[in-house]
């Protein structure tokens, strides 16, 4: 990893997890470091999100011909994702550490759990090898986290916030969708990720200290072999 391009570029990392794994918690310390940033496919300026959606237009082209059936919602997620890899190649190369709290592991395991089922047909491989191709070389850890759904179930009814859709699910519904979440993220990461950059934490019993010093060592060793 002696090229200049990589070492200029930051260390990009991405938390996973269905809901109530703790994902929030462990994205706000990590980019609480000097040199870290935090960022998302959700409320990307603009500018981006237009520059983002000329960009995506053939990969919107080939999700629908492998489709044949795509909703606006998933295809918005798209373009999100495309404005999402613009901001870490044009507007956040200088950072230290950039943490990903729902990046493309998790929009396009979004996609895969409420777009068509077609999503898993021959016809989109060609579109998945390609996802891959965008944001394999991007991602430089993917730590995922999870906890048994008992667990998961009782820390969103503790959530305090109001535009929590979840607040309504019945604890089938929640575990339900962590089952769909943790299917989906095994099928983006055979795509976008080798197994040797896939940390994996429970975050059962564990603080986010904890969680902070387990990924600190592995953050570090990957950040010298830049």
């Amino acid at each position: 990893m002696g090229d200049s391009s990589n070492a200029a570029r930051p260390l990009v990392v991405e938390l996973v997890g269905p809901a109530g794994s703790g994902k929030s918690a462990l994205a706000q310390r990590l980019s609480a470091q000097p040199g870290a940033i935090r960022a998302s496919v959700w409320n990307l300026p603009r500018p981006l999100l237009f520059a983002g959606a000329l960009r995506s237009l053939p990969a919107l082209v080939g999700l629908c011909w492998g489709t044949r059936s795509v909703s606006w919602p998933i295809l918005a997620q798209v373009i999100r994702l495309s404005a999402l890899r613009l901001l870490l190649r044009r507007r956040l190369r200088h950072t230290r550490l950039v943490v990903l709290d729902e990046g493309p592991v998790f929009a396009l395991s979004w996609v895969c759990v409420f777009g068509p089922a077609a999503l898993g047909n021959g016809r989109t491989a060609r579109w998945w090898r390609r996802r891959a191709a965008e944001w394999a070389p991007l991602l430089d850890r993917v730590v995922l986290l999870d906890a048994p759904d008992p667990i998961l179930t009782r820390r969103l009814r503790g959530r305090s916030k109001r535009d929590d859709e979840l607040r309504d699910f019945t604890d089938r519904e929640i575990v339900e969708l962590a089952a769909a979440y943790r299917t989906a993220f095994a099928q983006v990461l055979r795509h976008l990720s080798p197994r040797d950059r896939v940390i994996t934490l429970p975050t059962d019993d564990a603080s986010v200290d904890r969680l902070v010093r387990a990924l600190g060592t592995v953050l570090d060793e990957t950040h010298r072999g830049h």
